[in-house]
């Protein structure tokens, strides 16, 4: 219980977002109350979390939950809450410096069964005779349910005779799970992806076909050491400079100038702003694709679209986005300012503070409709990580069962992503081309239509003095 109420209580909001130094998270370790707002960093070979540490050397799995990254150690299991970028930093620090020979020897046993999928979860219930509650690594296979927790194994084979969804209520986001079910055995595993439980669900209920005999001439080898990692085929995208290009010209096209403006404001020049708003809320999504296109193997391509950094990836652009068709309005401002010789005060009408603000908070909205669709690649980026780290952990002999599914799976999931995105920036551009028309425009026209202020008597005699001046010194130097 204390795990699920981690997650449903809220975390403390980290101060650094770039380095795993000195981040709060709120931690339990299994079996103890939860601490909040706990300093986290890593290291020196620990993770250490206020004056308690954690060698990383004893941690033999690192798994990612909504919100949430669970870290199993030999002689304890932690969780860790707070912000997704920040447990994403920490888990891939702990993942560097984990032990992998441990993780080899969890999973090989279990290879020959062929692993589903696997999930850091919190359990309750009782296998046979055996009370299981707390965190627990959930290993799922073709065969059965197996449950690590520092010394404690348990194990629960299929078929089941009731596998049970549970849903979310509403407070209690990414604790969706499964009740598991037969004689004298009744387990609930909580913190499963969507995606997770549809693939547990099929294999739960099946009777397995008998295991292959394995080849003991292997067995001193794991398949990532023997075969090469698979290439990363990623699916066609359709957001690019082409688009780009096209996507400013017809959001261009919406904007009506007023024909006093029109020497200044045409069609190229909306053109070319589009274009740069474009390239400011797209280039982290058209970056990380190129980053994964050059990845050298499946894993690095995944973390190149990490869904996670991705979102955080679209809110910042598009606030950065927010900030720059905000300066270029300024700017045209600004300018009229000058040529009409008006005060930075007669033009604070026009500048509207707070458009900044108001906009990126728009536009943010355009991203929170994505979040299912990231959700969705988050969900299936997990299983296909999952599967391929358990390919490179089984033995050679063992079929990649599962991994070409997985795969296909997340390339559409990120191929609807990608116009998802794409589709939400268009939204974005109509909003833009309403705010000209709308709001921007009309501004600038009532203050270019304001008189040219003439220089006050004062200006003017100074303005003469100074060329008086110039004129006499000049002459001065012709003449000496």
């Amino acid at each position: 219980m204390a795990a699920e109420r981690l997650i449903t209580d809220g975390g403390a909001r980290a101060r650094v977002g770039d380095e795993p130094r000195e981040v709060r998270f709120d931690v339990l370790v299994d079996g103890q109350p939860v601490r909040r707002a706990v300093p986290v960093r890593v290291d020196r070979g620990a993770v250490c979390m206020g004056e308690d540490e954690l060698a990383l050397d004893s941690v033999f799995w690192v798994s990612r939950r909504a919100g949430l990254v669970l870290l199993f150690a030999r002689d304890r299991t932690l969780a860790l809450l707070g912000r997704s970028a920040d447990l994403e930093v920490l888990a891939r620090a702990v993942e560097r410096g984990s032990d992998r020979a441990a993780q080899r020897s969890l999973l090989q046993p279990l290879a020959r069964e062929v692993v589903v999928c696997t999930a850091g979860t919190a359990v309750s219930g009782a296998i046979g005779d055996a009370r299981v509650s707390g965190l627990h690594l959930a290993v799922f296979t073709q065969r059965g349910l197996h449950l690590f927790a520092g010394a404690h194994r348990h194990s629960l084979a299929w078929p089941v005779d009731r596998v049970a969804e549970i849903s979310t209520a509403p407070g209690e986001a990414g604790r969706a799970g499964l009740k598991l079910t037969k004689e004298g055995h009744s387990v609930t595993l909580r913190y499963l992806f969507p995606e997770e439980i549809q693939a547990v669900a099929r294999v739960a209920r099946r009777s397995p076909s008998p295991p292959a005999e394995p080849d003991p001439t292997l067995e001193l080898f794991a398949k990532g050491e023997v075969a090469p990692p698979p290439p990363p085929a990623l699916p066609q995208f359709t957001i690019s400079a082409e688009t780009l290009q096209r996507a400013g010209r017809e959001a261009a096209a919406r904007i009506r100038v007023d024909p006093s403006l029109a020497e200044r404001f045409d069609a190229a020049y909306f053109e070319r702003h589009f274009q740069e708003l474009g390239e400011i809320a797209l280039g982290p999504l058209m970056l990380r694709r190129s980053a994964a296109q050059g990845a050298e193997s499946l894993p690095r391509a995944v973390e190149a679209l990490d869904a996670d950094q991705l979102r955080q990836d679209a809110i910042a652009a598009l606030q950065g986005a927010a900030d720059q068709l905000v300066e270029v309005y300024g700017g045209e401002v600004e300018t009229i300012l000058f040529a009409k010789r008006l005060d930075r005060e007669e033009g604070s009408a026009a500048r509207a503070a707070g458009d900044r603000a108001r906009l990126a908070a728009d536009w943010s909205k355009r991203v929170g409709v994505l979040d299912p669709v990231f959700g969705r690649v988050l969900a299936r980026q997990h299983l296909l990580l999952q599967r391929l780290h358990a390919r490179d952990h089984a033995p050679p002999e063992t079929a990649d069962t599962g991994v070409e599914e997985a795969t296909e799976e997340w390339k559409a999931e990120i191929a609807k992503l990608d116009r998802a995105y794409g589709d939400a920036w268009g939204a974005v551009l109509g909003d833009i081309a309403d705010v000209w028309s709308g709001e921007f425009l009309p501004r600038l026209k009532e203050l270019a239509a304001r008189p040219r202020r003439r220089l006050s008597e004062g200006a003017r005699l100074a303005i003469l003095a100074t060329l008086t001046f110039v004129l006499v010194g000049a002459l001065a130097m012709w003449l000496f």
